[in-house]
């Protein structure tokens, strides 16, 4: 076979491919509109869950408020493996490991008498102001209500969320 059948067969395979690839191209857009190809596209924070997952978390985009996704700090295996629930927590529903505390409900004066760092006032003592026990919180849920104790004290308590 000489040079110029050879180059006239590798011109009219390229060119049907040329065909075939803006046959497709064309077919795509006439099936998917441009806008709904863009919308998922920027749903997609790529960037966003490579650096989660690389971090140990967890992408959560089924959060009903939180709609493009988040990260969310570890993973359910990792929370299991743990002793804790993987579960929803605070007004924002953020997925979080909730793990319970040994001492849970144990009395205590101040937040230094419990493995979580709080002691809460019972709500029967809300209206005294003398010094009182308290119960130690149950576990590490950020957003665990309730008036922290110190020397048996009622303290300014700032909650998360």
């Amino acid at each position: 076979m000489n040079n110029w059948k050879c180059y006239g067969y590798l011109t009219l395979g390229l060119g049907r491919a040329i065909t075939l690839i803006s046959l497709t191209g064309s077919l795509t857009a006439c099936v998917v509109p441009q806008e709904t190809v863009l919308r998922a596209a920027e749903q997609l924070p790529v960037p966003e869950q490579v650096t989660c997952a690389a971090s140990g978390g967890t992408w959560d985009t089924s959060n009903a408020i939180l709609t493009k996704g988040y990260c969310a700090k570890g993973s359910p295996g990792q929370c299991l493996a743990h002793g804790g629930t993987w579960q929803r927590v605070c007004m924002m529903g953020t997925l979080a490991c909730v793990q319970a505390y040994t001492d849970a409900q144990k009395a205590c004066r101040s937040g230094s008498d419990c493995q979580g760092r709080r002691c809460l006032q019972v709500p029967e003592a809300r209206a005294n102001l003398q010094p009182q026990s308290g119960r130690c919180i149950a576990n590490n849920n950020p957003c665990y209500g309730g008036i922290n104790l110190e020397n048996g004290l009622p303290v300014p308590t700032a909650q998360a969320d």
